[in-house]
């Protein structure tokens, strides 16, 4: 391996630091883990949740519909066509699927990426992460919701910090409140503070008791069981705990804003989120970073994809943003290919980054997302269909290094990890684009393929402005996690 040191420590990002230690409040307090997906059925982002057709968050300025796969077929040039699918605007589907796929009482945890068309400035970007919590229990009342937001206030911001709720309509909760958190600064304390301008409180989320048609649209017996939920947006909290003005500071990818230590200290080791390969990039010196998912229809074309690779058939937004990309990428590649393209306009020339999120892949044939009427649990077989109808959305795990002879080290790790992992691994060479010929590997994990490493073609790097030697790996870590246990693991 090159044992040159790095330029500077590797680091996860904030957000993921943020997230770690959010997930590990929860923990504590008995909540568990949920999931759900990014590209979501109108059914699970508006239906499920009592949000009727004429609610003004079904308008294509609040939601990115997703239209028919594009990209591959006689379907190729036809206008696009809303499939039923969306990128999701909140998490709040995330609770609907725990409720429909397991019994109370529940308390359950999830933070992820939305998507809203909102042009990116100091306040506002198309994506963004909430945070989602769930209890559906006997006798839940207000007052437990809010003495669970007082404790996460106080995890967050300090002690003796608190929160108050205003009264607020939400379509799937009654009754529903706005948060405030106390300003951790002034504590309400002074009429000329700049953090909060004097108000003493500062805007944080929304929560309420969970609405009984969403509860009987996801089979819950209100005769029995209540539910309360909350959200709130993780960069929004990481914004108000450390005093940030400027949200494009943590969503663009700019490596001095990983580095900067905003966030607390969270060993990389506990990060529950980031995959070991991951954290073995971070030991080596890589920065996590973030990036969009949309990419333009063309970029297959830029990377040199064979004209029957699966990656050039893509789904597509009826209505991107101005200058936004129409695609939804099925590679992290070009994310980070711009990604260090900025950071060297910043000054930042040399560089080692990764990511670690999903990709987007459209199902076989056109599948319409199917109606189902609200009113009553949906039968396994119209929640089989809504799940057919989404495409697989994989995560993947990639990073790129501008720092000169960095692929053998790239490799090396990446086996280490698969092997740390109990995995047998083996390397091949291989041809894949946008990998140079003779420069690129394939690494397998039991004998199954998980993924590529090696240098980027020229034309790639020279479009990007980025040093010939460029070197970048990618991983499909659903094809790892499908794997059977390594013999003696569980």
């Amino acid at each position: 391996m090159d044992a040159r040191p790095p330029p500077h420590a590797g680091t996860l990002h904030p957000l993921t630091l943020l997230r770690d230690e959010i997930i590990g409040f929860f923990e504590g307090l008995g909540y568990s883990a949920a999931e759900g997906p990014e590209v979501e059925s109108e059914w699970f982002n508006f239906d499920v949740l009592n949000m009727g057709a004429a609610h003004f968050a079904r308008a294509a300025d609040h939601t990115y519909y997703v239209a028919y796969p594009r990209g591959q077929g006689p379907d190729s040039g036809k206008p696009a066509e809303r499939s039923g699918l969306v990128m999701r605007a909140h998490t709040s589907p995330v609770q609907a699927r725990a409720m429909l796929h397991e019994t109370p009482p529940l308390y359950k945890i999830y933070i992820g990426r939305t998507f809203r068309p909102d042009p990116l400035d100091a306040t506002h970007s198309p994506v963004f992460n909430q945070l989602e919590g769930l209890a559906v229990d006997r006798g839940l009342t207000m007052d437990d919701l809010k003495r669970t937001l007082d404790r996460l206030a106080e995890a967050m911001f300090g002690p003796r910090i608190v929160t108050r709720l205003r009264p607020y309509q939400f379509a799937y909760a009654e009754p529903a409140a706005e948060i405030d958190v106390q300003c951790k600064v002034c504590h309400g304390r002074s009429t000329d503070c700049r953090t909060c301008g004097g108000e003493g409180w500062l805007e944080w989320g929304g929560c309420g008791m969970v609405h009984q048609a969403v509860l009987a649209n996801c089979g819950i017996d209100t005769s029995v069981y209540n539910a309360f939920s909350f959200g709130m947006g993780v960069e929004r909290t990481l914004m108000l705990r450390e005093g940030l003005s400027d949200l494009r500071h943590i969503v663009d990818g700019d490596i001095r804003f990983a580095l900067s230590g905003a966030g607390r200290p969270v060993p990389a080791v506990r990060a529950r989120g980031m995959h070991e390969l991951g954290r073995a990039l971070v030991d080596l010196g890589y920065v996590e970073t973030t990036s969009f998912p949309f990419t333009d229809p063309a970029m297959a074309d830029r990377l040199g994809l064979p004209h029957d690779d699966p990656r050039r058939r893509h789904l597509t937004l009826t209505d991107p943003l101005p200058g936004q990309g129409a695609a939804l990428r099925t590679t992290l590649l070009p994310g980070l290919l711009e990604t260090l393209r900025r950071n060297a306009e910043r000054g930042v020339l040399e560089a080692s980054i990764l990511e670690q999120g999903r990709v987007f892949l459209p199902p076989e044939g056109l599948r319409r997302a199917p109606h189902v009427p609200p009113g009553r649990r949906p039968t396994p077989q119209a929640l089989q269909r809504i799940d057919a109808s989404l495409g697989a959305q994989p995560w993947h795990l990639a990073a790129i290094s501008t720092q000169p002879d960095r692929q053998n080290q790239l490799i090396e790790a990446a086996a280490v990890a698969l092997q740390r992992l109990g995995r047998q691994v083996s390397l091949a060479a291989a041809r894949r684009a946008p990998w140079m010929d003779g420069h690129c590997v394939a690494l397998s994990a039991d004998g199954t393929p998980v993924g590529y490493a090696g240098r980027l073609i020229p034309e790639i790097l020279a479009a990007y402005g980025l040093p010939a030697a460029t070197c970048a790996l990618e991983i499909d870590l659903d094809a790892l996690s499908i794997l059977p246990s390594p013999q003696g693991q569980t």
